[in-house]
């Protein structure tokens, strides 16, 4: 691929824009009612050429231990390794012999526009795409930054991974949009996180910001939205209690722990809105990236 493709596709991901403008037609899994559709698929983990790949691994395989049931104790893991780029076809196969199962791929920016590809011919359906990425610049206001674009607010990571990355003083940007609500969340108000204060916009409803560590304007821009916006306090909705997560070495681990829970359906921390953001800054301003600094890729969970 060359650098001026690679930049675009990555401009888009980074934006939260590839789901909407780069694959029409596969997200039919938007107007599903319930995150299975009725049908038991078994969650399969996908890693392409990327050196983070098992970082995300051990993540995912922590988090299908703790919230799996039966044979989903445990995460059946394929490694693609440069097989995308040399040859597609033999992803293409894996996706065509693998009906009524759920994928979550990791990858870095040029396989995952193949992948995209891929999944859209073989009528996949994707649930949520992510983009990660870790600062290398030590100045940088923020250490880590995640945009999703997903179906619907049932396939959401990001109140989970936002609950475990406060807990453990990592400084980020969390922003997620939702492509639709369906019925059985009509309604849906889940408790805050008793570590952020959350906002709803004002005169919509559905567009939420959730900050700590950081004054609300300066939340705002860092979130990618106007700091002249108004803003309301949803204070008045009820906080959770504080849970202890469990324990991972870095960030990576804990996005792939937060994308396979919400892969297998868990549905924690979820909020009736069309996109939320929340951000963070510590005090110490941790900005250690666990020796990861400028590590990115791309998350997938899809439906085949």
């Amino acid at each position: 691929m060359d650098e001026t493709r690679r930049n675009l596709i990555k401009g888009m991901l980074t934006g939260g824009t590839l789901l909407v403008l780069g694959i029409p037609g596969i997200v039919q899994a938007a107007s599903s009612s319930a995150v299975f559709s009725g049908i038991t698929r078994d969650c399969h983990l996908l890693l392409g050429s990327t050196p983070i790949g098992e970082a995300f691994a051990t993540g995912a395989r922590a988090a299908c231990a703790y919230y799996g049931h039966g044979a989903q104790d445990s995460l059946v893991t394929s490694q693609l390794g440069e097989t995308l780029l040399v040859d597609p076809q033999y992803t293409a196969n894996l996706l065509a012999q693998s009906k009524y199962m759920r994928w979550i791929a990791v990858m870095d920016y040029a396989h995952a526009a193949i992948f995209t590809e891929l999944v859209r011919n073989a009528n996949g359906r994707l649930l949520a795409l992510g983009s990660h990425v870790s600062a290398s610049n030590t100045d940088a206001a923020l250490s880590l930054r995640h945009r999703w674009t997903t179906a619907s607010p049932a396939y959401s990571a990001g109140g989970l991974l936002a609950s475990m990355l406060v807990q453990n003083k990592r400084s980020f940007s969390i922003r997620e949009n939702f492509l639709m609500a369906s019925s059985h969340e009509t309604g849906l108000m889940n408790a805050l996180l008793p570590q952020f204060s959350s906002y709803g916009l004002a005169n919509q409803s559905a567009t939420h910001l959730h900050c700590a560590g950081i004054t609300l304007p300066e939340a705002s821009q860092l979130a990618g939205w106007e700091t002249s916006t108004s803003w309301d306090s949803l204070a008045t909705r009820p906080a959770a209690s504080f849970i202890e997560h469990l324990p991972l070495g870095n960030w990576i681990e804990t996005t792939g722990y937060a994308v396979v829970a919400a892969a297998l359906g868990m549905g924690i921390h979820q909020e009736a809105c069309a996109q939320r953001a929340f951000v963070h800054r510590p005090g110490n301003r941790n900005l250690d990236h666990d020796g990861l600094a400028g590590q990115q890729f791309v998350s997938f969970v899809i439906d085949v």
